[in-house]
């Protein structure tokens, strides 16, 4: 979803009683905020590693957010956070730690100058492809915007699932835009539990099997 500040949108906040995120738009606005589309020829990255990137923040994924109940005890790791703006959103809620998991260097410099304009100290950034990225023991929240192809994705979440092994947890896949759904329930440790339509695209919420 854009977050650029129009006045159609606009007027849709305000109508719906959004303000927080029509004074956020704002800010992005005046702040001259990059969460525009970047694209893979630009960056000379592998398909086979990684999609383009384009923002997810925004009103669909607060609204997403806001239905699950976050808590200071959660963490949660945003998985080609890109320019940053699912970490924005991320940012709103009391999560004990935000990680964004980028593998263009170019786009974590982007991103890390956008919190910055906006005052945001809660986030953390690490450039690293995601397949190879296996610090997740702290996190129980781990969200995609179809960020890779399906062979990343299941390596990823091979790691998510040794992680769970290793310390048991409940654990809550966001997956917005789920090309790879499969992926997600192959190892049989996640399971779908609700589906939000808020945007064109769906949003399927996961948890693992060890969940109350």
């Amino acid at each position: 979803m854009s977050m650029l500040l129009d006045a159609k949108n606009a007027l849709s906040l305000l109508a719906c009683g959004e303000w927080s995120e029509f004074i956020l738009r704002i800010r992005i606005h005046r702040q001259k905020i990059d969460l525009r589309n970047t694209y893979l020829d630009e960056l000379q990255l592998p398909e086979d590693r990684c999609h383009y990137y384009a923002n997810s923040g925004g009103l669909h994924l607060h609204r997403v957010l806001r239905a699950l109940g976050i808590t200071a005890r959660d963490a949660v790791i945003d998985f080609g956070s890109g320019k940053g703006g699912a970490l924005i959103t991320l940012s709103r809620y009391p999560f004990a730690r935000i990680l964004g998991v980028e593998i263009a260097p170019e786009l974590v410099a982007v991103a890390r100058n956008n919190v910055a304009k906006l005052g945001i100290a809660n986030v953390e950034m690490v450039v690293a492809d995601a397949a190879d990225f296996t610090d997740l023991d702290d996190f129980n929240y781990f969200y995609f915007f179809s960020p890779f192809p399906g062979a990343v994705m299941r390596a990823v979440m091979d790691n998510i699932c040794a992680s769970l092994a290793r310390r048991p947890r409940p654990a809550t896949v966001i997956y917005f835009n789920p090309e790879f759904h499969d992926e997600v329930i192959a190892g049989a440790h996640f399971f779908k539990i609700r589906e939000f339509d808020h945007h064109p695209l769906r949003f399927f919420i996961y948890r693992n099997q060890t969940q109350p």
